[in-house]
């Protein structure tokens, strides 16, 4: 039996989450309300721990309630998953130091196939000729999205950035054309970010060339592939030594890929 807590279980993904584990074969899910973090949450959490009913905390809360619960989780040594986006690059850093004593898994995106996606546009991004082909990226989403561009967006700009040795700060644009801005610079990485009514949840990026282009797209129509990937990192995470995971590490792409 796993057991595992839900941190912002009343959030869109948090509850779909809850709903996938109800019908989940030795599970038990703790919802914990992280809007914020409550002394009486941290209480729940206390009590599953005494009465050894807890195994791994899963988060799908905001980053300053993350950056609580990474403190509790390390203190109690209990490994956590890390759904929750919107981090700044200060705060992932600070993470980090709080989660060194658990394994703990970080991924802004659960999905399996998107992490597929990540690492077939790392390679294109790395073998297509870096003189010759622009690379724009495209994300679509519900109206009641926060941030923007999504996390997923800006890791597939990172990584992009990463294969051509460019400074993603110099040369990442968002939503910044208007008017007569000449011809497009040769180190640019574009994303143009959509939101509107119950849009799926999309990322494409493409690689544009003379006569010819390649895009990576990934779509998805539900919060199932999601809470999939959540609930599988939550077993593998269980069984791994300190220190901070993602999704390839999980499914073995570092070693195989580039």
């Amino acid at each position: 039996m796993l057991h595992v807590a839900v941190a912002g279980a009343s959030g869109r993904m948090g509850r779909a989450f809850m709903e996938f584990l109800e019908e989940s074969e030795k599970v038990t899910a703790l919802p914990i309300a992280a809007h914020p973090v409550a002394d009486e949450s941290f209480a729940r959490l206390d009590s599953a721990v005494a009465s050894g009913n807890l195994d791994v905390v899963v988060d799908f809360s905001s980053p300053e309630a993350t950056m609580k619960l990474a403190g509790w989780a390390a203190e109690n040594r209990k490994p956590m998953v890390i759904g929750t986006t919107g981090f700044t690059a200060d705060q992932l850093d600070e993470l980090a130091d709080i989660l060194n004593p658990v394994a703990a898994l970080l991924s802004p995106n659960m999905s399996t196939m998107m992490n597929l996606a990540w690492r077939m546009m790392s390679n294109a991004a790395k073998v297509l000729p870096h003189d010759t082909i622009d690379i724009e990226i495209v994300e679509k989403h519900h109206r009641k999205k926060r941030n923007a561009p999504s996390s997923t967006a800006l890791i597939m700009a990172q990584i992009v950035a990463e294969k051509r040795g460019w400074s993603l700060a110099d040369s990442l644009r968002h939503n910044s054309r208007w008017g007569l801005l000449g011809e497009r610079p040769q180190k640019e990485i574009a994303i143009s970010s959509i939101r509107g009514g119950s849009l799926n949840s999309e990322h494409t990026i493409i690689f544009a060339g003379s006569g010819e282009s390649l895009e990576v797209t990934h779509s998805s129509q539900t919060l199932e592939p999601f809470a999939k990937g959540a609930l599988r990192a939550s077993r593998w995470i269980v069984r791994q030594p300190p220190g901070v995971y993602d999704l390839l590490d999980m499914v073995g792409l570092p070693d195989v890929l580039f």
